[in-house]
């Protein structure tokens, strides 16, 4: 059945046109990250919808492993990175990511397949050592940012006020990427579907949060105090 896997993979294409949009309107590099974020999230569901409708082959194996089950929550997290840190820490950040990409792609080039890929997809690949540990490497530690985020974004927000967007969707991204994760646990229950809808609900979950995270910060209203009176005889003096 490949009917979520499209519906993932469209609303992840259509995340990326309005990423893209926002970004030619109000370019900053979090959006960046956030297309490719999304992009990625199309990719790979795209994947399992022509490995579904043929056969999965070494190429869909590999691609699909690099992209959904290794780098799509760095860039998340790296997004949310640019929300929360300095312009100069988040771009040191992003070139780690840029050399983990690159690190993994060549990993799972040199995975030598050692089942049935037609039968078995991704899971033929023998991942090895350093794969597995890249992979869980990326995903827990963009997981603990993601979730740090948003308990930064509430402490902030009791701290400072006027960040409920941005705590309110830090909250929504996290969210967003635990269920994406779930859906890999949800998988082993029998049922690969449960993945795709695991992937579907967790990208809404992430746009939304990207959406209103990306809205201005608001600073509350200071009401007037007490003791600011008009001066005597003011009052007399516009009548007069």
């Amino acid at each position: 059945m490949v009917l979520f896997p499209v519906i993932a993979s469209v609303l992840a294409a259509c995340c990326v046109v309005a990423v893209l949009h926002d970004y030619r309107a109000r370019p900053k590099p979090d959006k960046v990250a956030w297309g490719i974020a999304f992009g990625i999230f199309a990719v790979a569901a795209g994947v399992e919808v022509v490995a579904s409708l043929s056969e999965w082959t070494p190429f869909l194996a590999r691609t699909y492993y690099v992209l959904g089950a290794t780098l799509v929550v760095g860039y998340l997290a790296l997004g949310e990175m640019y929300l929360l840190m300095p312009r100069a820490w988040a771009d040191r950040l992003a070139g780690l990511v840029a050399f983990l990409t690159t690190l993994a792609v060549a990993l799972v080039i040199r995975a030598p397949v050692i089942g049935d890929v037609a039968a078995d997809g991704w899971e033929a690949l023998d991942r090895g050592t350093g794969l597995t540990v890249l992979t869980i490497s990326i995903n827990s530690v963009g997981t603990l940012i993601l979730v740090g985020g948003l308990l930064w974004s509430v402490w902030r927000l009791r701290r400072v006020g006027g960040m409920r967007n941005r705590a309110v969707g830090c909250l929504l991204i996290a969210l967003g990427t635990l269920a994406v994760a779930s859906g890999g646990t949800l998988t082993r229950l029998g049922n690969h579907q449960y993945l795709y809808i695991a992937m579907t609900v967790g990208i809404a979950l992430i746009f939304a949060g990207y959406t209103r995270a990306r809205k201005p910060v608001t600073r509350p209203v200071e009401a007037p105090r007490s003791d600011q009176r008009e001066p005597v005889g003011s009052s007399a003096q516009a009548g007069g």
